[in-house]
This record gives structure tokens, sequence and C-alpha cells, in this order.
């Protein structure tokens, strides 16, 4: 599948994104935090989500390009609004992962019009010290260069060990393409985090819901997803067989994430 990245440019910066599928509703996906962008990857995300195509006109966003030396969460969420501007998206289906996820509570708070529904997996309304840990090693080791030991972390925590078993020497080989830029990038991105709390606003959430995470996730807890859950007044699905890629790894995931998108519209 051949898929076109485009780039929208406006007085404040640019961001590449991607586009897939010709139906009537408009879908975002908002990846997560990635080593390399998810921009190298754009044909296995068109086909992984295939099943969009015919009802959907999918949009992927990227964080933008030259980014500050401090970028929150909220920062990014603001980019990707005015993205959305300029491409024309409001009412969207809007699923958001580990960091994308972040990103997405941050819109659908800020700019209502923009989220028909918000699906959320593997991702926080809160970072605490204890979900912050693996992403300061991260940073850590982004900052000192160290591209083998960051890539064995992020395999380690991000999938499931039947994951890496089947994948991780695939995984190990893409990752090694990662650039100085790219870890320098990376670190910025992962710091974006830090202090993320939308917990006490995500009661005046004005669109329908959706949480998934999993019991065995490295990164987060299954308290977080708790939590996420009840402030978001959202249905929770919960594995217990995959890791925090379960959006990668579970068979069964877009199928319960395309019902939840056509629910009652």
């Amino acid at each position: 599948m051949s898929i076109e990245i485009k780039t929208i440019k406006n007085d404040r910066f640019e961001m590449r994104y991607f586009q897939f599928g010709t139906g009537e509703k408009t879908a975002v996906i908002l990846p997560g935090l990635s080593l390399i962008s998810v921009m190298q990857s754009a044909p296995g995300v068109a086909s992984a989500y295939r099943q969009m195509q015919e009802e959907y006109t999918v949009y992927v966003f990227d964080r933008r390009e030259n980014i500050p030396e401090t970028y929150t969460i909220e920062e990014m969420g603001r980019d990707t609004a005015e993205a959305f501007d300029t491409l024309g998206i409001k009412n969207a289906y809007v699923f958001g992962a580990s960091q994308g996820g972040m990103i997405a509570q941050s819109i659908a708070l800020k700019r209502p019009e923009l989220v028909k529904k918000l699906a959320l997996c593997s991702t926080v309304a809160k970072m605490t010290e204890e979900n912050s840990a693996i992403l300061r090693r991260w940073v850590e080791l982004a900052l000192q260069k160290n591209l083998p030991a960051l890539s064995k972390s992020i395999l380690e925590n991000v999938y499931s060990e039947a994951f890496v078993e089947r994948y991780g020497s695939v995984l190990s080989e893409y990752f090694c393409g990662a650039t100085e830029n790219d870890l320098e990038r990376f670190a910025i991105l992962a710091k974006g985090c830090e202090g993320f709390d939308v917990s006490a606003s995500l009661s005046s959430l004005a669109c329908p819901a959706f949480v998934a995470g999993s019991t065995k996730d490295r990164i987060f807890q299954i308290g977080d997803f708790l939590l996420l859950a009840e402030k978001t007044n959202a249905r929770l699905l919960v594995y217990g067989d995959y890791s925090h890629a379960l959006y990668d790894e579970a068979p069964d995931f877009l199928e319960k994430l395309l019902r939840f998108f056509a629910e009652n519209g």
C-alpha cells in the first residue's frame, strides 16, 4: 500500500501526517511516543487499520517538526488541534495510544468540538512518580546516546515476552536506524509527559469515551486505567495477556474499538 506523507505548515510549526481510507466519517489516530517517527511505518499502520478504510477517512499525525527544547503534552495537544483546524477536521472519532492518548485527552478537553468519540489505550489521566520511572530512564539513555540499551528497554517494557520472542529481532534492527536527532527528539517528547495531569478536568469531558489497558503493562498500572475510566465515565476493557502495546498485539482490539465508534453513530 502506497501512502503519501504530507506536511501541514503554518506560522508556528510544521507537522507531518498521512491519511488513508475514503469513508464519510473522519477518524484520527494519535500514536504513542516512538523512537523513530510513525511516518516511516505509514504503510504498515494503514494495513493494520485497513478495516476502517471504507467507513472512515483516517488521519495519522506525527508530533511537530523542529520541536522546542521543552514541549509539554498541553502544547502537543494545542499544535495537533491546530493541525485539525488546517485540515478542516472536526467531530472526529479519535483514538490515542499511550502518549497519543494524553494528547487526545488534552484536545477533547480544550477543543470539544473536534472530538465526537474518544478511545484511549494504555494511557493515563495523571503522570505519577511511579509511572514516570521508565520514561525518565529512557530520557537518560537517549541523552547518553546509548541506543542499544534504550532499544532493549523499549522492547522489554512495551511488548510482551511472546511478542518480543516473535518480532524482537526485526524491531531491534528497525531501532538501529535511529539517528542522533531521533534520540534528541525522543528525549524531549518523553520529558513532555512529566507533570501531565488532567484528572480533575475529565468530569467535564463532553464526548463518550472508551478505555483499554492491560494488567501486564510495565509502564502504567491497572490503577491508572481504573482512574482514567472513572474520570471519563468510560467503558473499561482490561486485558491480561498483553503488555503496554496491546493495541498492536491483541487480535480483537481493533474490532472492539470500531464497535465503540459505531455505537449510536
